[in-house]
């Protein structure tokens, strides 16, 4: 994968040095070029001047020199002066026709050779110049025909732009050697240094040996320095970073280790909680059966001791009628006394048996509500005994539920029991009303209000915290609302408000589902 990534930053480094190489070739050229076209510019209009000034020069020289040899009609003297203008590369042929029949005309041929032109012979030029001869200033002897051409000049031009064009490519190709080398050594060798070197750093984890060596004192060494300088803070920072991230582990660790102890501590504490509460039921049951036991005993003993003393008078055959019809008021009496009592016995053992199974098992089952919640207030009838709060129950009939009764039975246990300590004074009077209907959507509302003191406002948000209480120095643990939050959310699955205001009461609504959700099967450790 390095290897990959190499390659491309090769290719890209590449495509940089050809794209500055290419631009750098392209301005110089470009620059060549224009100086070079204005060089052209002026040797051409210089070469125009020259031409134009040639013309007009040889225009004054044949009006001076050849009205002599005309008039004289020197053949000889014509065919010099014409041969000497045929000199000038510009000049190809001269004609001069006369009077009296005069036709001499000298032309150069494609050879160079200088020779005479036949009367009919009309060159090709691109100029024409007519000078006409005159002699003295007075008469006109004839008329010279100088045939003109700018293919020297022309040619001249040329072979400044081959120049020019040669000059331009020659100063590319070493502007592309030296570019090539200065930039691969000056910049593209540094910038590849630095480049690996980042890599290096990317994939390694060690940047002890990620280092740029210092090669140049120029802005590279000084870029190879700030990468330095950079790699030796980024190593500071890493040791400070693996330090504080190998201390935070050691504290993480330790949080951990508290809040596991903690939650085990919670837990042991709500546990304690539950049997506290299942001890305190325990008591104030076996106090309530005391009395209807005690009244069951007595009755019994004393029908027994009334049906000694009848057999005792039948025995000794002294047994009269009002006897035996006493003695049969006083069995009835005790009959009805004994069924009494044992019956209410009966039903304080039923109602303690089936809530102190519930919420030791946690088992789940179907159960008609109403008659559920007479059986918790039943078994917490010993505890407002001595009370004068009222528990009232007003639920709909035939609320079946399909749940966990032995945790409904602790939410119903905690809630009124602590409306009995925290929210009257003792001996003070009060109801606690226990309201349970069907919603709409199917759901029960469970509803426990009281006419107590109520809760302030700033306690509202702490209630159902663990270990929050008002009740400390009384032996409160602050653990009873905090267990009836989990056991309403988690265990079955509904939701819990409470509405206080100093003064007016509480009430505690609870929306519980007719079924409660499926639990997951407990961890044993």
């Amino acid at each position: 994968m390095n290897e990959g990534a190499s390659g491309k930053n090769c290719k890209h480094m590449n495509s940089i040095k050809a794209k500055l190489t290419v631009w750098l070739i392209f301005g110089v050229t470009v620059i060549l070029g224009i100086t070079g076209f204005i060089s052209y510019a002026n040797n051409k209009k210089q070469g125009e001047a020259d031409y134009q000034a040639l013309r007009t020069a040889l225009k004054e020289r044949l009006a001076l020199s050849l009205p002599h040899g005309v008039w004289q009609l020197d053949d000889q003297y014509i065919r010099l002066t014409l041969d000497a203008e045929l000199g000038w590369p510009s000049i190809d042929a001269i004609r001069i026709r006369g009077d009296a029949g005069l036709n001499v005309g000298r032309i150069r041929d494609n050879h160079g050779v200088i020779r005479d032109m036949t009367p009919l012979e009309h060159p090709t030029a691109d100029d024409v110049l007519k000078v006409p001869i005159i002699y003295q200033g007075k008469e006109v002897l004839g008329e010279a025909t100088v045939f003109l051409s700018r293919q020297g000049l022309m040619n001249t031009l040329q072979s400044r732009l081959v120049e020019i064009a040669a000059q331009i490519i020659v100063l590319d190709i070493l502007l592309l050697i030296l570019m090539t080398y200065a930039l691969r050594y000056f910049v593209f060798h540094p910038l590849t240094e630095l480049q690996q070197a980042l890599n290096h750093a990317a994939s390694s984890t060690m940047l002890e040996d990620v280092t740029l060596e210092v090669r140049q004192d120029n802005e590279f060494g000084e870029v190879a320095r700030s990468f330095n300088r950079i790699v030796a803070r980024i190593m500071a920072e890493l040791s400070m970073r693996t330090a504080a991230e190998i201390n935070a582990q050691d504290e993480k660790q330790k949080a951990q280790d508290a809040y596991r102890r903690l939650l085990e501590t919670q837990q042991t504490l709500v546990e304690a909680e539950k049997l506290a509460s299942l001890g305190g039921l325990v008591a104030g049951v076996a106090h309530e059966i005391n009395t209807p036991v005690g009244i069951t005993l007595t009755t019994a003993s004393h029908l027994a001791t009334v049906t000694q003393h009848l057999n005792g008078e039948l025995l000794g055959g002294s047994i009269k009628k009002s006897d035996f019809q006493n003695y049969l008021q006083t069995a009835k009496e005790s009959c009805d006394l004994i069924l009494a009592n044992a019956e209410r016995a009966a039903n304080l053992i039923h109602s303690f048996k089936q809530v102190a199974v519930d919420q030791t098992s946690e088992a789940r089952r179907d159960f008609q509500l109403n008659e559920y919640l007479h059986e918790i207030i039943t078994s917490l009838r010993p505890r407002f005994k001595r009370s004068r709060i009222d528990v009232e129950i007003a639920c709909e009939e035939d609320l079946l539920m399909d749940s966990y009764p032995g945790a409904l039975s602790q939410v119903i246990t905690n809630l009124v029991v602590n409306a009995q300590v925290h929210g009257f004074d003792e001996n003070a009077e009060g109801k606690i009303r226990i309201s349970a209907q069907r919603q709409p959507s199917g759901h029960i509302l469970l509803q426990v209000n009281d006419n107590g003191r109520g809760i302030p406002t700033e306690n509202l948000g702490k209630i159902f915290q663990p270990f929050f209480t008002t009740r400390r120095s009384s032996g409160g643990s602050g653990l009873g609302l905090h267990i009836v939050y989990n056991i309403v959310r988690q265990r079955l699955g509904g939701t819990i408000e409470v509405v206080s205001q100093a003064g007016h009461g509480t009430t505690f609504a609870i929306e519980l589902p007719s079924s409660a959700p499926e639990q997951l099967q407990r961890e044993t450790s």
